[in-house]
């Protein structure tokens, strides 16, 4: 929904752009009076106009909702459960040297490797999900800013920012500039992400070849998970902040340890012979996904220089005055020939993302059409 949204906002902006059916409805700003009447100067609110505010409004609402969720659910109560979870961890791993301490009956080798192995996964796996809640507040941060600045966006389709309510022009051009800075953070971890993925791909087709049945007692959390298809254990979703007893959360780890052990003691026998081409199909729509992070990199940075543009066009409005390497950042345009491309540019390449975005599954379910047809081709 969020996607298609996106695509209605900007597909509409880049009809405002470049002034498309400019001899419509949508263009006349009485057939706005005709429903209501607004004061000078958001009276100049035309049909289109009205549209592109929904959906910045929607974008206000549901991108802050998503920052604030990756600060709290995905962030700061996540931690706050890895920690107890480590801490309950600890006390069992300290509990279990005593036991052995005190000469109490072993288990079978076989039983106790797997059980060890599980043990080490599940703390590197909480070790692990701790940084990725770290990441995940940094970056809800930033998302949040960005849903916030859609307010002042949205205040401008109405012409809002022509006054001198919530900072005017001036609030407006503050706003842009925050979200700026948050996006160059996201073409930050844009770069980071596609390069873990095609990283990923190549271990998964390097480990897809080395794995034996010997080799499972020493697979790290990323291996386990490409062995079982995916491991999501309760505390990678996060917290809901509900209250929990330690005793609970305790038993679900073990719950989940057992498990865990579980699947690595039939590994250890037999590593079916499906794993490891699903490993390998996984491993190419792992390389797919990365070169995907790097089409939205490219798509985000055009549109990040283009709104850019606007910025540098405000607080440097007199051309005559403008330092050489301001008039290269405009490409030697005037400022509102800079300001109009800027804006266009930006318009159009977020127009083009969520198409790429909806548009994935189709390929990635394409890739595993084309997988299974090859196994019945083989059968």
């Amino acid at each position: 929904m969020d996607a298609i949204v996106q695509f209605t906002r900007n597909a509409l902006c880049t009809l405002k752009n470049f002034n498309i059916l400019s001899d419509t409805f949508l263009y006349d700003a009485n057939v706005t009076a005709h429903y209501y009447t607004f004061p000078e100067p958001l009276n100049q609110t035309t049909p289109l106009e009205v549209l592109i505010s929904i959906t910045q409004f929607y974008a206000f609402i549901t991108v802050s909702a998503a920052g604030y969720k990756m600060m709290t659910t995905s962030g700061v109560l996540k931690l706050q459960l890895i920690n107890r979870l480590l801490n309950i961890s600890a006390k069992k791993e300290a509990d279990n040297d005593n036991s052995k301490k005190k000469g109490k009956k072993e288990e079978a080798k076989a039983k106790a490797a797997s059980e060890a192995t599980a043990r080490r996964l599940v703390a590197e796996s909480l070790l692990k999900e701790g940084d990725a809640a770290a990441r995940s507040f940094f970056i809800g941060f930033n998302v949040l800013a960005i849903g916030l600045s859609f307010f002042w966006l949205t205040a401008n389709s109405y012409h809002v920012t022509s006054t001198d309510w919530i900072g005017g022009i001036q609030g407006l051009i503050h706003a842009l500039t925050v979200a700026e800075v948050c996006l160059l953070v996201m073409l930050y971890y844009m770069v980071k992400d596609g390069a873990a993925s095609i990283r990923r791909s190549f271990q998964m087709k390097q480990f897809a070849s080395d794995i034996t049945p010997s080799e499972v007692g020493n697979v790290t959390v990323e291996q386990y998970s490409w062995l079982v298809d995916g491991w999501s254990p309760f505390w990678a979703e996060g917290s809901s902040g509900s209250a929990m007893d330690v005793a609970a959360e305790e038993k679900m780890l073990e719950k989940e340890e057992e498990a865990v052990a579980s699947r690595l003691g039939a590994l250890s026998k037999n590593v079916g012979p499906d794993i490891a081409p699903r490993i390998r199909h996984e491993s190419r729509i792992a390389l797919f996904e990365g070169y995907r992070e790097y089409v939205y990199l490219v798509l985000n940075f055009f549109a990040f220089y283009g709104y850019f543009a606007s910025i540098l066009v405000f607080y440097f409005d007199d051309e005559s005055k403008q330092p050489e390497y301001i008039r290269a950042l405009l490409l030697q345009l005037p400022n509102a020939d800079a300001d109009w491309l800027g804006n266009a540019v930006g318009d159009f390449m977020w127009t083009v993302e969520p198409i790429l975005i909806l548009g994935s599954p189709l390929i990635v379910k394409s890739m595993s059409s084309k997988k299974k047809e090859s196994k019945e081709k083989v059968a």
